[in-house]
């Protein structure tokens, strides 16, 4: 059933019951309704009317007065403008009927005799208005419940969404393959060089499937992680590649989404040509104490960054997408000749998933 249909049956209801109490009320008297109906359908009619107003004027002050923003301000409003419609309506009906039903000339003694009636009226007016918005206020209410609750479902699933596709990167055939060609490599050359490798990348899993189903974590527990992570490439990059990193321990006190960090260091392995002439430098520092910078300088390689790189987009822009539900500060990219920048916004409070 429509919308309006329903207000047009509340709004007949509604008229029928307060026809039968005022005429009740006046002559203690149930009413016949066959001898009257024409005053009763006079009465549905401008119920109904001053209902379909009231209704407007509900949607107007839905733009102009907000709920969420406002309370009093637009209670008190919507209140004082419903009790004017239904008196200005209930005005205009009590002439139509005077001079139009009851043939009631306008100098007679009517407006004395049936002064009670309406007083009755006004309260009743003021008690419909305070109600209307109350109901209207409780409507409201009850749909910003479930919009919050339906956006935190949706943040919940899509968290959980990114999060998957973080950890399938991470432990994706590929990266398992080159680890046990590395481990196998390094059996033959060093026992002991092969056993820090394999503990390092059982630290780094552990710490991927641990964190799996977590929104945030801290960002100290982060750097203990690509510590582990880049002890496993300095293994296999020597002396070729080197990481700085100085954070205080207050920025080790704050939040980032789990492998944000390893993700970064990783596309800077994947995307620069690692040699001899050319040492990859990675630094990771606070810039402003805003922002976690993670900072490597460019050896480009054939087709660098180039729009098809997928695996560097799909990188990147889990970052973002995770970080966009814990803070409105946008990660910051600066590309150069020399250096490749991607700036983290701090994330000081941890919130709940």
């Amino acid at each position: 059933m429509s919308g309006i249909w329903k207000n047009i049956i509340i709004n007949t209801i509604l008229a029928i019951a307060l026809f039968i109490y005022f005429v009740y009320s006046e002559s203690s008297i149930t009413p016949d309704i066959t001898k009257i109906w024409l005053s009763l359908l006079l009465t549905i009619f401008f119920v109904n009317i001053s209902g379909i107003i009231i209704v407007s004027i509900s949607h107007i002050f839905n733009r102009i007065i907000l709920w969420n923003k406002q309370i009093t301000l637009r209670f008190f409003c919507e209140s004082i403008t419903i009790l004017l419609i239904l008196l200005i309506t209930g005005y205009i009906f009590t002439k139509v009927w005077l001079v139009h039903i009851l043939h009631v000339n306008e100098g007679s003694s009517f407006w004395v005799d049936y002064r009670n009636a309406g007083i009755k009226f006004s309260i009743i007016s003021i008690v419909i208005a305070n109600i209307y918005s109350i109901i209207n206020f409780s409507f409201f209410s009850y749909n910003q419940y479930f919009l919050v609750k339906i956006a935190a479902i949706k943040y919940n699933i899509e968290q959980k969404r990114l999060q998957f596709e973080s950890l399938k990167n991470q432990l994706s055939p590929h990266y398992l393959f080159n680890s046990l060609n590395t481990i196998s490599s390094l059996i033959y050359k060093d026992v002991g060089v092969s056993e820090a490798y394999i503990r390092h990348l059982t630290q780094t899993f552990n710490y991927i499937l641990n964190t799996n189903e977590n929104g945030l974590v801290l960002v100290k527990n982060e750097l203990a992680a690509i510590h582990s992570y880049f002890s496993m490439q300095k293994i296999k990059y020597e002396n070729l590649i080197n990481l700085r990193i100085d954070l205080s321990s207050e920025i080790e006190k704050t939040f980032i989404p789990p492998l944000c960090l390893q993700i970064l260091l990783e596309n800077s392995f994947k995307h620069n040509n690692v040699s001899n002439k050319n040492h990859l430098q990675i630094e990771v520092f606070t810039e402003k104490s805003k922002y976690i910078v993670v900072k490597n300088n460019i050896i480009p390689k054939q087709n660098y960054f180039k729009n098809n790189n997928s695996s560097f987009k799909i990188g990147i822009e889990n970052i973002k997408k995770r970080y966009k539900y814990f803070t409105n500060k946008d990660i910051i990219i600066d590309v150069d000749d020399n250096s490749f920048i991607v700036k983290l916004p701090l994330i000081i409070k941890k919130e709940k998933i």
